[in-house]
Formats: structure tokens, C-alpha cells, sequence
């Protein structure tokens, strides 16, 4: 059975020095520097401890995450300034709604405390 996509984006984590000048993104640069681009960590904790995942949000609202034997489809918009994402067969009532904010140049921050890089990171 197919992980649930939110849990799954969720754990994505690659560890860094948290900024305090960080700042949410825009919506306009949600979709300049998000979609299409593979965002991409390693979880240090969950079922996906130690696995290098990325996800990518695709322009046509479809998104999809891969890595260390794991494919997961899904569906993301953006809402009110945060990226919202579901499981391709789920409600829209059970979408998961995250922040994102620049740490620096091609690494993020979701608000569930996720770091992420334009991957692959090394």
C-alpha cells in the first residue's frame, strides 16, 4: 500500500542551521522557485529515517515523490500563501497545508520544521 503522501512530504528533513531572518515565501515565489524542481532530503526520524526522498510540484497541480524504493503521486495547490498537498485518491478535506521559507540560496523550510534543498543535495 502506498505511504500517505502528506506523512510521507512531511518527513522529508535534511538537517541545517535553522536562520533567524527567515521569512515565509510569497505566493509569486512559491511558484518561481518550487514548481517544477526537485526539493529534496534525507528524514532523520519516522519510517523514512535515512532515506534520500525528493518531491517535485508539478506545474499541472500533480506531485510526486521518489527515492530509496518509494513512488508516491499526489495532488498540491497553492492556498493563501502555503502549498496544500493530498494523496491522489484523498478528500480535498485531508490535504496538508504547509508554509515554506528560504534558509538561503536553494534550501527551505516548511512550517512542520522540514528542510529541504534543490536537489539533489549533497
Amino acid at each position: 500500500m502506498l505511504m500517505r503522501f502528506m506523512l510521507s512530504c512531511a518527513l522529508l528533513a535534511l538537517v541545517l542551521c535553522r536562520s533567524a531572518s527567515a521569512e515565509n515565501l510569497t505566493v509569486d515565489e512559491l511558484r518561481n522557485e518550487l514548481v517544477g524542481v526537485p526539493l529534496c532530503g534525507t528524514p532523520e526520524g519516522g519510517p523514512l529515517a535515512g532515506k534520500s526522498l525528493c518531491t517535485v510540484h508539478l506545474a499541472d497541480g500533480t506531485a510526486i515523490l521518489a527515492g530509496s524504493g518509494i513512488f508516491v503521486r499526489g495532488l498540491w495547490e497553492i492556498d493563501g500563501g502555503r502549498i496544500c498537498r493530498r494523496n491522489a485518491d484523498d478528500t480535498v478535506e485531508r490535504r496538508r497545508c504547509v508554509d515554506y521559507e528560504r534558509l538561503s540560496a536553494h534550501r527551505y523550510r516548511n512550517s512542520d520544521g522540514v528542510e529541504f534543498c534543490i536537489g539533489p543535495c549533497m
